[in-house]
């Protein structure tokens, strides 16, 4: 049964396998502290280089690490500073069939209210009721300043349990990390995905049994065969074990059977999985996993893409959307983002603080522009107009190309669209810019928004571009706005004003359908003529042409095309040099990023 999940309160309904409801980091690695909550189903982290996607699901594997034989470093604390210790610690929603509770010493689960874990009442016996809904338990793994680990259960009567090798590898754990050689569950490792598929708990002690038989000092060369007989002496002379012989034996925190692994056939031969490729390796291992069937074990992918063409990358990001396990991805490639649906899209700041882009306005960009979640800085143009404007004027205005400074402009399609995507974005901390028109309503909204993008936010003090740039232009240059590059919307833009004069002056004639006739005509409002057709403006017009005359601005600007049009009629027909100061802080912030853009070549 998959997992359901009540978003907006965070609870769990009919769970298939283990879900962790909140994750608690502290003075881990680069996080001094790290709340989180994250959601049934797929998780995918998006975020800057280094902001700590990585950390997260490390954190996560060190939590949850099927044996004992995890090993810390000073690096593993937060500035190393190992006086303080680290702590990792979960509240875990378990299946109903947990060995949890019925272990030697059961431990006794929480109250999962959506936000935290809290006490349930007592019974009439004086122990923890069980909870209304699923049970929920509080779980960590800490590290103390001699570089030990210890894992814990924590329970509502504030006592401690242990918290066992042998449930973290019944909870399950699926690990398809960023590392090219990770090939931990394709091989019979305790606790891998392997493992947990054949559970064949007598298979080592089988294996050595056999293995302890081969006599490999038989195969040694003469030479091999002499030293081992002169070691042999030495053995007796000091009075060690002797009659010396040369066997299989695994070291500390190694097995025999961790020597065992998949193969698979190619051409004539047969290879192990772990030698083939790192995306096939990834495929193999959610495979194995899945095949698992009596358990849902949450799954860690890091950097989803890697080793993976993009047709293997929306296979695998779908399977995984679509499976019951609890998953965290972390990514920087669009066909995986655009693949992963269902699920909750979070963004990691550099500030360690993550929060959920999961409104209507995200998911559909998500689908429509993936990589603007994924730019380095997004600059979001209200409408086409916007950014073919901005697009033309920051390549005449910054030398450097946006998309190696990693800024991407998108489409925000229309301004209260823009204005709540830019609202959500900001509170996510993406790095963002924006470029909009001012139509009079939201003032307030705008204003705080204003605050906390700065100068990354222009916005025209009233209207729109087309009728800012225009109103710049000169009289006698007019009917140049008319002229289209290719001449193919010349005769149509004319015919726009035409329409508009024989309803707006009823009883003119029109001689001919040509500028001149249009100028006469218009008189002293040629330009607002103009202004209105560009920006497909319908006041004024006959009921059943309203619609006709929205979309008059077709004809003019209203395209990415013809945004870059507008722009680079700005720089010729003279408007630029009124309206750029307005403009100036923008390109200014932009321009900045040039010095902060670390080149390709240089080292990190």
């Amino acid at each position: 049964m998959y997992a359901k999940m009540n978003k907006e309160a965070n609870t769990l309904v009919d769970v298939a396998g283990a879900t962790i409801l909140r994750l608690k980091i502290e003075r881990y690695r680069a996080f001094q502290k790290f709340d989180w909550f994250p959601k049934a189903g797929l998780n995918v982290i998006l975020g800057g280089g280094d902001a700590g996607k990585t950390t997260i699901l490390e954190a996560i594997a060190l939590l949850l690490n099927p044996s004992n034989a995890a090993l810390v470093s000073d690096s593993d604390y937060w500035r190393r500073q190992r006086k303080d210790g680290f702590f990792i610690g979960a509240v875990i929603s378990l299946p109903p069939d947990s060995s949890i509770a019925t272990q030697s010493r059961p431990a006794f689960p929480w109250e999962w209210d959506g936000r935290q874990a809290r006490k349930p009442q007592e019974s009439d016996e004086g122990e923890p009721a069980r909870p209304v809904g699923p049970p929920v338990y509080k779980i960590s793994v800490s590290g103390s300043e001699e570089l030990d680990l210890t894992y814990a259960i924590h329970n509502p009567n504030d006592t401690t349990d242990i918290f066992s090798s042998t449930l973290r590898r019944e909870i399950g754990l699926v690990r398809l990390g960023g590392d090219d050689r990770n090939d931990r569950d394709l091989r019979l490792v305790q606790g891998s995905a392997l493992d947990r598929l054949l559970s064949d708990k007598a298979l080592r002690s089988r294996l050595t049994s056999t293995f302890s038989d081969v006599d490999v000092k038989a195969e040694l060369q003469t030479e091999g065969q002499e030293a081992m007989k002169q070691l042999n002496e030495t053995f007796g002379e000091r009075a060690l074990p002797h009659d010396l012989g040369l066997g299989l034996s695994a070291g500390q925190g190694q097995s025999i059977s961790a020597l065992i692994g998949l193969t698979a056939a190619i051409e004539e031969s047969r290879l192990p999985l772990s030698s083939w490729g790192s995306g096939t390796r990834r495929l193999a291992s959610l495979a194995v996993a899945q095949a698992y069937r009596s358990g849902c074990p949450i799954t860690l992918v890091d950097e989803a893409e890697r080793g993976l063409e993009p047709y293997r990358q929306r296979k695998l990001v779908s399977e995984l959307a679509a499976g019951p396990s609890q998953v965290v991805m972390t990514t920087h490639s669009a066909p995986a983002l655009v693949a992963a649906e269902p699920a909750t899209i979070w963004y990691l700041s550099q500030g360690h603080v993550i929060a959920e882009l999961s409104s209507p306005r995200s998911i559909q960009l998500q689908k429509r522009d993936p990589e603007a979640f994924l730019s380095r800085l997004t600059l979001v143009g209200e409408g086409p107009t916007e950014v073919g404007f901005v697009t033309e004027m920051l390549q005449r205005e910054i030398s450097t190309d946006l998309l190696d400074l990693g800024v991407r402009l998108c489409d925000g399609q229309g301004n209260t669209f823009t204005l709540e995507l830019l609202e959500e974005f900001a509170k996510a901390k993406l790095g963002l810019a924006a470029f909009v028109d001012c139509e009079g309503d939201n003032t307030t909204r705008w204003k705080n928004l204003k605050s906390a993008m700065g100068d990354l936010l222009f916005q025209w003090p009233s209207g729109c571009t087309e009728a800012n740039v225009i109103a710049h232009i000169c009289d006698d240059k007019l009917e140049a706005l008319l002229f289209d590059p290719d001449d193919i919307l010349t005769q149509p833009r004319l015919a726009t004003l035409v329409e508009r004069l024989k309803v707006l002056e009823s009883t003119a004639e029109f001689p001919k359908h040509d500028f001149a006739t249009v100028k006469a005509v218009a008189g002293n409002r040629l330009r607002a003529l103009i202004i209105a057709a560009a920006s497909g403006d319908s006041e004024g017009a006959p009921e059943k042409e309203a619609k006709t005359w929205k979309k008059h601005g077709k004809r003019w600007f209203k395209s990415l095309e013809g945004g870059r049009e507008l722009a680079d009629k700005a720089y010729v027909l003279g408007a630029m040099v009124k309206v750029k100061p307005q403009l100036q802080p923008l390109i200014d912030a932009l321009t900045a990023l040039t010095a902060r853009t670390p080149k390709a070549t240089e080292n990190g």
